[in-house]
């Protein structure tokens, strides 16, 4: 599952009772879909749909919206009401650092993936007896044959495999300001090799499940499979992860609708080593040899 979170800065959640049409964006009038999706693409935003867990009947009106801004030390979350889709287009998308309660999304799309509905939903129900009113479910997140899948917002922490077990540690967890790495796809908010950086530097021994460290220092590519990640730690100096990505196919499709074969990204860690020498001069860190297959899927 590593490196696996959708990519985005911002999440916009937008409440629609009732059923989810395949994509989700069609619950929309089209002039307002697409003046939506071109605002949010301009504000890397990714739009989900969201509902409360179990069965409500369908609601007109008000409803209720979220904007989430995911960025390090930045995060927070800022909610309203609207009466017409319409009129999210013209919103205030600015959000105060620190605005808001966390919420968790869990994946409920069925007619994207049935899969997602039969697990996701028992998930999102025992969840939410822990977190009353700050849980719900949502539309596609991606990674569908990792069901269930969850986002925590406004932290952008992307897991995967939950069970209703794993979702009360994971809540349990972040209350702690902490992560749960054997669940984690990674955070949307970094780019796919950044994420695999910071699981390789934890499964080397480096940094430790607090949700803010190994903060991003810069990235770079050095050859089309190669990149050089600089993260920093709580307290000790900055590493540098040198890691290698290679295509991997899985041999099957990554979703029950679709019918092609699903292409992931499998991480070999290079290196790891301190900025400043502070281990020792010239000498990394004790690397495991590979990274277990992860990936996102291509359809």
């Amino acid at each position: 599952m590593v490196a696996t979170a959708p990519p985005a800065q911002r999440w916009l959640l937008v409440e629609h009772e009732g059923a989810w049409p395949v994509n989700a964006i069609e619950v929309f009038d089209r002039p307002v879909g697409r003046a939506l999706a071109a605002r949010a693409n301009a504000m890397q935003a990714r739009i989900s749909l969201i509902r409360r867990p179990g069965r409500h009947p369908r609601e007109q009106s008000p409803l209720r919206w979220a904007l989430a801004d995911t960025t390090p030390g930045r995060e927070g979350i800022r909610w309203g009401v609207v009466e017409r889709h319409q009129d999210l287009v013209d919103l205030d998308w600015d959000v105060t650092p620190g605005e808001g309660e966390p919420v968790a999304i869990v994946c409920a799309h069925s007619r994207h993936d049935v899969c997602c509905a039969l697990r996701g939903r028992p998930v999102a129900a025992a969840m939410s007896h822990r977190w009353p009113g700050r849980v719900w479910e949502c539309s596609h997140l991606g990674g569908d044959r990792f069901a269930a899948t969850m986002v925590v917002l406004p932290h952008a922490l992307c897991y995967g495999r939950v069970t209703d077990h794993a979702g009360q540690q994971i809540l349990t967890a972040f209350e702690a300001g902490r992560l749960v790495p054997g669940h984690l796809r990674g955070r949307s908010c970094f780019s796919r090799r950044e994420q695999a950086a910071q699981a390789l530097a934890r499964d080397a021994g480096v940094g430790s499940d607090a949700i803010g460290d190994l903060p991003l220092r810069s990235s770079s590519t050095l050859r089309d499979d190669v990149a050089r990640v600089v993260l920093g730690r709580v307290g000790a100096d900055d590493v540098v992860v040198t890691l290698r990505e290679r295509t991997v196919h899985l041999g099957t499709p990554a979703t029950c609708r679709s019918t092609v074969e699903a292409v992931a990204y499998e991480y070999d860690l290079v290196s790891v080593e301190a900025v400043e020498n502070s281990i020792a001069p010239g000498v990394g860190l004790q690397a495991p040899e590979r990274r277990g297959a992860a990936g996102r899927e291509v359809t």
